[in-house]
């Protein structure tokens, strides 16, 4: 621990001017006199590797993004392929370290670790809308390029991942649209969560949270995994009511003064997130999704009309607002949400472990429960189906809601939430739902309760009470 933090206190990340791919090609030809057609042929057989499933000659302008998002490239030049074909192939070291909006603008800070090489050689040898402050005049940068994939990956509800994206001369996908209106509908506090960048918002907004709440969760989350303890298990006397602390070191506890290290500096954060591994609950996409879900249903519960109203007129700057978060809003994300969690159950490079299998389920059945118990009217509106968010997704309708994917699992998986999914049932009994919507979920229950009863053991032990538990 202390060589490593010992290491991290001599980088000074924020005084190092960063140097683009471009840029370090431009150099090694003007030095070494290659042929820039010869590079260019290079990259497109570096390329090769970057196409993947897409592995027909004719298809050279197919690439795959660190997000596993695939790109068609056919829109842009030669060039610009191939500075797109560097930034996948080889991403750059950036770690974002905080975001805000500032008027009709969306402001990203980072830091990118860069590595330069020094050439000693004898006296003989001869020698837009979207902006970044790189100082790379022609757009898109690699940081943009890197960042755009970022924000794309996080809410691409809808698409089929087998399907390549239309790479635009601006660096990012046609499907995405504006970038900025497609933050806005999103909500930048939900984009933030799953790029591990803090938001900073306005003095005095959030009086009640001295804290980052989703940074303190992940910093929970990868303070757990290094002694394999649930991370709601892990040190309740830092979690249940965490605090800054007037000094980062807490003497006689490293655990403490760990976590806030992980909350005082950024690049300690991303450098712990770096060494962690693929099986570490901080990077389950099932669990992200299911705090994703949170995410939105608390901002549901904290909206108000009347505040929204106030809001928008305060930041009448602001060309385009953010909607607010209201029952649409809210059932639009956790619909997408499900797609999501069905494309990680569906497109894999490997099957689903057994731990994989339970997040999933435990992920699904946490939206279904969080539905099921919001049938009231969570704000005015001028119909039933405008305040409740229990009749967009249920009651109105037989839309399979998250049954359909509990479906695609393994019946042992989902038995570990069999209590709560009979409580949901009874709910939904009382609420009122399509016959047919019952229907498939009593099925589904019967399935169940026909399952392995060895993994039904390990449900009704530490999964199901816990599911339950979380559930609330």
């Amino acid at each position: 621990m202390s060589a490593a933090v010992s290491r991290l206190s001599r980088l000074s990340l924020e005084d190092m001017p960063p140097t683009t791919r471009s840029q370090a090609r431009t150099a090694s030809q003007a030095t070494s006199g290659h042929d820039p057609d010869q590079e260019e042929s290079s990259s497109d057989l570096e390329s090769d590797s970057d196409v993947s499933d897409f592995d027909d000659e004719e298809m050279p302008t197919v690439v795959r993004s660190p997000t596993k998002l695939i790109y068609n490239l056919d829109q842009l030049s030669e060039r610009r392929r191939g500075a797109v074909r560097d930034v996948f192939s080889e991403p750059p070291k950036i770690a974002l370290q905080r975001c805000r909006r500032i008027g009709n603008t969306y402001a990203f800070q980072m830091t990118e670790l860069v590595t330069r090489s020094i050439r000693i050689r004898a006296p003989d040898s001869g020698a837009s809308r979207l902006s970044c402050t790189c100082g790379e005049e022609d757009t898109p940068c690699m940081h943009l390029v890197w960042l755009l994939d970022q924000l794309q990956k996080q809410t691409l509800y809808g698409h089929d991942d087998s399907k390549p994206l239309t790479m635009t001369a601006e660096g990012f996908a046609e499907e995405m649209g504006d970038p900025f209106q497609n933050i806005a509908d999103c909500h930048l506090d939900v984009r933030a969560d799953g790029l591990h960048c803090p938001v900073v918002v306005e003095p005095g907004a959030h009086p009640d949270e001295e804290l980052d709440r989703h940074r303190v969760l992940e910093s929970r989350e990868l303070l757990s995994s290094i002694y394999r303890t649930d991370p709601e298990d892990f040190r309740p006397d830092i979690f249940t009511h965490p605090a800054p602390g007037k000094k980062v070191l807490k003497r006689h506890d490293l655990g403490c003064s760990v976590f806030r290290m992980l909350l005082d500096n950024h690049h300690f954060f991303h450098y712990f997130l770096s060494l962690s591994r693929p099986a570490d609950p901080i990077n389950d996409p099932f669990r992200k999704l299911s705090q994703r879900v949170a995410r939105v249903l608390r901002d549901l519960d904290a909206y108000s009309p009347e505040a929204a109203c106030s809001s928008s007129t305060t930041t009448a700057a602001a060309t385009c607002a953010e909607p607010p978060a209201d029952v649409s809003w809210a059932a639009r994300h956790l619909v997408g949400t499900v797609q999501l969690i069905r494309s990680a159950i569906y497109n894999r490079d490997h099957p689903l472990q057994r731990h994989e299998k339970l997040s999933a389920a435990r992920a699904l059945v946490h939206v279904l429960a969080a539905v099921v118990a919001r049938n009231r009217d969570a704000h005015p509106g001028p119909s039933r189906r405008s305040r409740k968010h229990y009749l967009n997704l249920i009651g109105d309708g037989d839309q399979d809601f998250v049954v359909a994917e509990l479906n695609l699992l393994p019946p042992e998986a989902v038995s570990a939430f069999l209590h709560t999914l009979e409580a949901v049932h009874d709910q939904i009994g009382l609420h009122g739902a399509p016959a047919s919507y019952v229907a498939k979920l009593r099925t589904l229950l019967a399935r169940l309760r026909t399952s392995t009863p060895g993994l039904k053991r390990h449900g009704k032990g530490q999964g199901t009470h816990r599911g339950s538990k979380r559930m609330k």
